[in-house]
């Protein structure tokens, strides 16, 4: 809508350095999901690798948090106040760079601020509103189609986090290929790793209320997600293996109308956890049997990763951006129905050949993807605007 260039006046100390601000809103918040926790390693691996001839601004609602407040000597943090719950970016930010605009935006999620610097850069994650148009309400999904439309126009370059979607944005969107640069995603291998002590994950699972075995579902609960499946591919496993399964999310849109798949014997057999913090979460993988991931949908699939670094076998489907980030790593379902979906879970939980196979592929793949990796794509991106 806006574009302005930087207001030279603005800078301290008539500092001649290139200015790069970033959104940091998304990051900055204490019960991080997906999307924050990309916000999060990305922000803070750029500290170490943003040269000291840039000058960069985190821009916040609050005051930063969890090591995001630790600043490089050439990084500031600049909190926007903003009462109301909504419009802080289209408002509030769009009024920062109205005033005091950096020569380069970045914004790691998708919402671009109508009123931008000369130049902008977003992270478009996927585009799963456009096409499962059930997972979302219709206000939900009509808010996220136009502010997708709008970011891809006006951002002057998009990364995105698959091959698969960035096929999708294309496709959907109508953009120039080589308008978007692909990043894939990662997993901290510091917090998700195969060395859990044994009494640690008994004392943590207990905490939870949970008894192995069981199989673990990490994600949103919502029809995207294709929980109806899990669970009638669970109520056929029941059938003939004493175990649970074990739900780490909140719940999404559409949570009751999965559940109806669910042997109502079982009930008492699943255990729904709600949202998980990165503490507790680690310990859920080094537990579990396997991690089910069944998606309808994904445009990465972090769990995948989490649950690979962890040295725990993955049961998925060949589905969206799946394949591409498990790789022969995981085990696939030979269909789509209950039946071979529970037969891939007990294949995995049974065959101890199979499953140490799957334990060694899926910590060998987990090290071809890192944050670094990500920032660096990220950091191509803008310095390509910086320097230019």
């Amino acid at each position: 809508m806006f574009k302005f260039g930087l207001n030279r006046r603005n800078r301290v100390n008539d500092d001649s350095r290139m200015i790069l601000g970033i959104d940091a809103s998304r990051a900055n918040c204490s019960r991080r999901t997906g999307v924050e926790w990309y916000a999060y390693h990305v922000i803070q691996r750029l500290k170490k690798i943003v040269p000291a001839d840039v000058r960069v601004v985190l821009y916040s609602r609050e005051s930063l948090i969890d090591g995001l407040e630790q600043l490089p000597a050439n990084w500031e943090s600049r909190v926007l106040l903003w009462s109301p719950l909504y419009l802080w970016t289209q408002l509030r930010l769009s009024w920062e760079m109205l005033v005091n605009p950096p020569d380069v935006l970045y914004v790691p999620a998708h919402v671009l601020p109508p009123i931008r610097p000369h130049r902008s850069i977003t992270t478009l994650h996927d585009v799963a509103f456009v096409t499962m148009s059930k997972a979302y309400s219709w206000y939900g999904r009509a808010f996220l189609i136009l502010f997708t439309w709008l970011a891809v126009r006006w951002a002057d370059a998009l990364v995105t986090v698959s091959d698969f979607s960035k096929s999708e944005i294309v496709r959907l969107f109508h953009v120039d290929p080589s308008k978007i640069l692909v990043a894939p995603l990662a997993c901290d291998p510091e917090i998700f790793r195969p060395d859990f002590d044994s009494v640690d994950t008994s004392q943590c699972l207990t905490k939870l209320g949970i008894k192995s075995p069981y199989f673990l579902f990490v994600g949103r609960l919502e029809q995207k997600k294709n929980l109806s499946l899990l669970l009638a591919a669970f109520s056929l496993v029941r059938e003939r293996l004493n175990c649970r399964l074990v739900l780490a999310g909140k719940r999404g849109r559409g949570f009751e109308d999965e559940f109806i798949a669910l042997d109502r014997r079982w009930v008492d057999e699943v255990v729904e956890l709600g949202y998980v913090d990165s503490i507790d979460l680690p310990y859920l993988y080094a537990g579990a049997e396997a991690l089910v991931f069944p998606s309808r949908y994904e445009g990465f699939g972090i769990p995948i990763l989490e649950s690979f670094a962890s040295g725990i076998p993955v049961v998925t489907l060949r589905s969206t951006s799946i394949p591409e980030v498990a790789g022969e790593a995981a085990f696939y379902a030979e269909s789509t129905t209950a039946e071979a979906l529970a037969e891939a879970m007990l294949a995995v939980r049974n065959d101890v050949e199979l499953h140490q196979h799957l334990v060694s592929a899926g910590l060998e793949r987990s090290r071809e993807f890192s944050w670094e990796r990500t920032t660096q794509g990220v950091w191509r991106a803008i310095e390509s605007f910086l320097r230019h």
